[in-house]
């Protein structure tokens, strides 16, 4: 077995050492995972596979430094992201409140959309909310607690896709792109254009009006290889293999430090921070690790939203999760077979603290569009094993405050 490690240690948020390490494959082996997952870890490239690995550690003040190792090396392979794109959407949305810097204008505000264009639909309640009306923040919630695709297209169109990508890219970003709303009318036209919103008070006097928006930039994504599949089922019609070049896109690793700079943000070199106050970095994590069942505005039927609904690693196989201490700040993605789980996870118990990301594809027959994946056979359980491993791990790993 050829499992490659490679390790990014975060000196300072400038500073950076590679050198290669054995931790995740002893970690594997001495868990009995690589005979439980042979097929998995022998063939990386079917199963699209990446896990990565982030050790928490802290010097004497307390000051925060991270190691990272990486099972596969970093790939412009495209896989779909699906759900993923959320995360850094939560955070632009709450960056550009700030920035705007508009009197009483927060993330809380009352806003109105409206439409213009085909596949473009109007809003003014939100039935969720304790207001009953729309906001960012409560779109904002709906999309960390449930991953709700709705919520992410408002918050998509609020930000409009060239303000998403020029920001995301000056931020280091540069192979990521995101120019689709998951709104299955819409097509990479309609998706270049974005809704005209109204922020108001209490008294429906306008705060800031936003007009719409039309991206005439670039809608390809900056993936390789991005013909997935065998075929594409469309209804009793079997298609050729999907091209995913106009799909949104996101770096796996890119995903995996917009992670880390939402749990530590001066861990991380200072172009990576999203431009943020302690009070949003707060809002993020209550929402991150909230369970369904736990929230009340919204709320949620815990009958169809389990547990872990979108919690993989280390409870993907708990429908029903018993009271402990481990909570994962995370976002999840699943579509067309991709499985994928990037989380921070922390036992406020113990103090174990670590962050993991796991991407895999589980369609064996790799014809796309037909629900028939190996979501609960095999993806959810190799992901709560291995977070289970490297919990351990962490729970007797010596960590030295230098």
């Amino acid at each position: 077995m050829k499992i490659k490690n490679i390790l990014l240690v975060i000196i300072t948020p400038l500073s950076f050492l590679c050198q290669g390490q054995n931790v995740l494959t002893d970690i594997i082996h001495k868990d009995s995972l690589y005979e439980k997952y042979k097929e998995v870890f022998q063939h990386p490239e079917k199963y699209h596979l990446q896990v990565i690995y982030t050790q928490v550690n802290r010097d004497k003040k307390n000051r925060v430094t991270l190691k990272k190792y990486l099972l596969e090396p970093p790939t412009k392979r495209y896989y779909y992201p699906a759900s993923l794109v959320k995360l850094p959407l939560v955070a632009l949305a709450l960056e550009k409140i700030n920035r705007l810097k508009i009197e009483n204008l927060t993330k809380d505000t009352r806003l109105y959309i409206d439409s213009s264009h085909p596949c473009e639909t109007k809003e003014y309640f939100d039935t969720t909310s304790v207001s009953g009306y729309p906001s960012i923040a409560q779109y904002i919630k709906r999309m960390l607690l449930v991953s709700d695709n709705g919520a992410y297209s408002r918050i998509y169109e609020f930000l409009s896709p060239e303000y998403i990508n020029k920001r995301l890219h000056e931020m280091g970003y540069v192979n990521t792109t995101i120019n689709q709303r998951f709104t299955p009318r819409c097509d990479s036209t309609a998706n270049r254009y974005t809704n005209h919103f109204f922020f108001v008070d209490e008294n429906s006097s306008i705060i800031y009006d936003q007009p719409p928006a039309y991206n005439a930039g670039e809608i390809k994504n900056h993936a390789a290889h991005t013909i997935i599949g065998k075929a594409f089922q469309n209804g009793d019609k079997l298609l050729p293999p999907k091209n995913f070049i106009r799909n949104n896109y996101i770096p796996f690793e890119d995903e995996n430090e917009v992670l880390l700079s939402l749990i530590y943000p001066h861990a991380v070199p200072p172009a990576k921070r999203f431009d943020l106050m302690a009070g949003d970095y707060s809002f993020l994590k209550k929402y991150m690790s909230m369970l369904p069942c736990e929230s009340t505005y919204p709320t949620y039927d815990t009958t169809q939203y389990h547990d872990n609904y979108k919690k993989y690693i280390y409870f993907g196989t708990m429908s029903c999760i018993p009271d402990t201490t481990v909570r994962s700040y995370n976002i999840v993605g699943q579509a067309y077979g991709f499985l994928a789980d990037c989380s921070y996870l922390k036992d406020s118990k113990t103090g174990t603290e670590f962050f993991l990301s796991i991407l895999i594809y589980v369609n064996e027959k790799d014809i796309l569009n037909t629900g028939d994946y190996q979501y609960k056979s095999i993806g959810m359980p190799f992901m709560s094993d291995m977070g289970h491993a490297i919990y351990d791990y962490e729970l007797n790993r010596k960590k030295k405050k230098d």
